[in-house]
């Protein structure tokens, strides 16, 4: 079976923001907040991935301490930037 060339290159980035760093046996396991920060980081610097919806996911989902309304203040941040988004452009 052949894959659909158009594909992997979003398959590619996939891996790369998911994968892991090796872990040897003996060394210190990687902390959840250094975790959130590399997939944050990841994610932003991603040409694959909109980096207005990547900054909403880091500055409201991937933190250790979520605010007890995270849901609603990302909800509204993205709902904040679709409207934003369907303006009409002013020439």
């Amino acid at each position: 079976m052949v894959e659909d060339e158009t594909a992997a290159p979003d398959d590619a980035a996939v891996q790369d923001m998911l994968a892991a760093p090796a872990m040897l046996e003996g060394e210190p396991s990687e902390t959840p907040d250094a975790f959130l920060a590399g997939v944050s980081k990841a994610l932003k610097a991603s040409a694959d991935v909109d980096a207005d919806l990547a900054s909403i996911l880091s500055d409201h989902l991937l933190t250790i301490t979520p605010h007890a309304s995270v849901v609603a203040n990302a909800t509204a941040a993205i709902v904040a930037l679709a409207a934003k988004r369907a303006e009409p452009v002013d020439e």
